[in-house]
C-alpha cells in the first residue's frame, strides 16, 4: 500500500529536484534501472522530482571502448610498478579505488590463450617484463619474498637456508630438489639470487629410498575363470579347517586373496537371484566344500562364531569382544535363524538364558560357559563383616540443616 506524501515534503521538492543528478556510472546506471516495476503513484512522485523513464533511459553512460579501458588499467599499472616495484599484484588489490588485480588477472588469461594482442604485450612487457610469470603468479610472489631476505648474500650452503624465515627456506629447497623440473625462465631467475644449476643440485636434499614393491595380487572378476580361478584355493583351505565360512574379508591362502573372492562370489549369486530369481550356476561346486558357505544371513556372524568356537574348542577363556556377541545373541535368540541357534548350541548356548554379572548365587544355567557367569561366592566371614559394616534398618544420618543468620542487623526500638 503506498501512501500520500506529506503536506511539508513539497516544500523540499526543488532542492531535492535540483540536488538530483543521474548516475553517470554504468554500474550505477544498471543499479538504476534494474529495480522492479514501480507503482504508478511512486512514479508520479518520482517525477515531481524530475525523474521519469526517459530520463534514465538518457542517462545511461556510454560504453567504453576497449582501447579506452586497456589504457586506463595499463595508467594504473604503471603506476603500481612505480611503487612497488613489479606487477606481481593480488587478485583482490586495488590501486585508487581500480581493480587492478582483476584486470591483470584477465589479460594473463587472454594472453595464454593467444587472444591479447601484441602490442598490448609489449606495453606490459616494458612495464615489468615478468608481468605473466612462467611458474604463475604464487611462484613469482614467493620468489620476490625470497628475493627480499637473501639481498646482499647468496645462499651458498644449508646453514644460510637455516638462518632465513621457514617458509622462504622450504620454498628454496623445494626450488632445488625439483630445479630439474622448472622451466628456463624460472631457473634464470633462481641464478638471480644466486641459485645457480650447480649449488641448486649441491643443495638439493638425497632422494627418498624407493619402497618396495608388493607383488601384484591376482585380479578378480566375477566370470568362470575367475570362479575355476580360486576353486583350488577354497577346496585347499575346506580341507584344513572344514569350512569356507571361517575365511575372513582379509585372508590370503597359500598368496591368494581368498577372503576377498568368497565376497566376491557371495555378491554375484545374490546378485544373480535377484535379477533372473534363479540358482547362480556356480553354486554347486562351493556348497560342496561348505554347504552353508552363503548364508541368509551376514557372513562376519560366522567369523564371530569361528572365534568363539576356537575358545570354546581349546578352553580357553573368552575375550571380551566375544563374551559381548554371545549376550547379543541370547537378547535375540527368536531373530536367529535355526541353523544360527544349532550353532550357538555347539558352543554350549541353548537358549535365551539371561545372565547377571552382579548375583552372588547364580542360578544353574544348564551348559552355559563358565566365562559367561558371575561365580563370585562370599563366605560366612565376609558375610558377617557385610553385616557389621551396614546393619539392616541403619540408615545413614544426615546432618541438621545449617542455620543462616541475617546479614541486616536489627535496629533497636527508640
Amino acid at each position: 500500500m503506498v501512501t500520500d506524501a506529506p503536506a511539508d515534503s513539497t516544500l523540499h521538492d526543488g532542492a531535492r529536484a535540483a540536488a538530483y543528478a543521474p548516475p553517470t556510472t554504468r554500474d550505477g546506471w544498471q543499479q538504476f534501472v534494474a529495480t522492479p516495476p514501480l507503482h504508478p503513484r511512486q512514479q508520479h512522485l518520482l517525477a515531481d522530482l524530475g525523474l521519469t523513464a526517459e530520463g534514465a533511459r538518457a542517462a545511461r553512460p556510454r560504453r567504453i571502448p576497449q582501447a579506452a579501458a586497456f589504457a586506463a588499467g595499463l595508467a594504473h599499472a604503471r603506476a603500481w610498478a612505480q611503487q612497488h616495484g613489479n606487477l606481481a599484484v593480488p587478485e583482490p588489490a586495488r590501486h585508487d579505488g581500480y581493480r587492478l588485480g582483476t584486470w591483470l588477472r584477465t589479460q594473463r588469461r587472454r594472453a595464454s590463450r593467444g587472444k591479447l594482442p601484441a602490442d598490448r604485450i609489449k606495453a606490459l612487457e616494458a612495464i615489468d617484463p615478468h608481468w605473466n610469470p612462467a611458474g604463475g603468479l604464487r611462484w613469482r610472489q614467493a620468489y620476490l619474498t625470497a628475493c627480499t631476505h637473501t639481498t646482499g648474500r647468496s645462499p651458498a650452503t644449508t646453514a644460510d637456508f637455516n638462518a632465513l624465515p621457514a617458509d622462504t627456506a622450504k620454498w628454496l629447497f623445494t626450488q632445488c630438489s625439483s630445479y630439474d623440473n622448472l622451466q628456463p625462465e624460472q631457473q634464470q631467475q633462481l641464478a638471480g639470487i644466486g641459485l645457480t644449476s650447480e649449488r641448486a643440485r649441491a643443495l638439493a636434499p638425497p632422494p627418498k629410498p624407493p619402497q618396495p614393491t608388493r607383488p601384484a595380487r591376482p585380479r578378480l572378476k566375477n566370470p568362470p575363470s575367475a570362479v575355476a580361478a580360486g576353486l583350488p584355493y577354497a577346496r585347499s583351505w575346506a580341507a584344513q579347517h572344514g569350512n569356507l565360512s571361517s575365511a575372513g574379508y582379509r585372508t590370503e591362502h597359500d598368496g591368494f586373496p581368498l577372503g576377498w573372492w568368497l565376497y566376491k562370489q557371495r555378491r554375484a549369486a545374490g546378485a544373480h537371484v535377484k535379477r533372473t530369481g534363479r540358482p547362480w550356476p556356480h553354486n554347486p561346486p562351493l556348497t560342496a566344500l561348505d554347504p552353508w558357505w552363503n548364508p541368509p544371513w551376514r557372513a562376519t556372524w560366522n567369523h564371530s562364531w569361528h572365534q568363539a568356537h576356537t575358545c570354546y574348542s581349546t578352553g580357553m577363556p573368552f575375550p571380551n569382544q566375544t563374551t559381548k556377541w554371545i549376550r547379543t545373541q541370547q537378547r535375540t535368540w527368536d531373530q536367529l535363524h535355526p541353523h544360527q541357534q544349532h550353532l550357538m548350541g555347539t558352543i554350549g548356548i541353548h537358549g535365551p538364558t539371561p545372565l547377571h554379572r552382579y548375583n552372588s548365587h547364580p542360578a544353574n544355567l544348564t551348559d552355559q560357559p563358565t566365562e559367561l557367569i558371575n561365580t563370585h561366592e562370599t563366605n560366612p566371614e565376609q558375610q558377617t563383616r557385610s553385616s557389621q559394616a551396614h546393619p539392616a534398618g541403619a540408615r545413614k544420618q544426615r546432618p541438621p540443616p545449617r542455620q543462616h543468620t541475617p546479614h541486616r542487623q536489627t535496629q533497636p526500638t527508640n
